[in-house]
């Protein structure tokens, strides 16, 4: 469980795998352009990409004192800009996340891990807001 809120209606329970899904959502979009790996630099498997298997073993996802905390792991293709992906999936994950649960983020963290061209070439690059 992560986030759990008492009301005079009943419990509001949002669990990790919630967030984990919206931020999965958000990276679809890319059409294969970005592939969320972990911090080890390996990409999803072709099972996690037709959504069989889970992607929030490759996330961080916290609830810490200031708030909900996000770090997110992705392999990039060659050719597509880092910034433009970085900033896009900054916002765009903070603003959905915000909207489907009302939860403001404290962070989103997306770290570069690697590369795709013929091979995967390592890089550690991080971008938080």
């Amino acid at each position: 469980m992560l986030y759990k809120e008492e009301t005079e209606n009943g419990s509001i329970i949002i669990e990790k795998a919630v967030i984990a899904k919206i931020v999965t959502e958000t990276v679809f979009p890319f059409n294969g352009k970005v592939l969320i790996s972990n911090y080890k630099n390996k990409a999803t498997t072709f099972a996690a990409k037709i959504g069989v298997t889970d992607d929030i073993n490759n996330m961080e996802i916290t609830m810490g004192e200031k708030g909900l905390d996000i770090k997110l792991y992705i392999v990039v293709k060659f050719g597509t800009s880092i910034g433009m992906v970085t900033n896009t999936l900054i916002n765009d994950i903070h603003d959905k996340v915000y909207e489907l649960t009302s939860i403001e983020p404290n962070s989103v963290a997306i770290v570069v891990t690697g590369m795709i061209s013929k091979n995967i070439a390592r890089r550690n690059i991080e971008v938080r807001r």
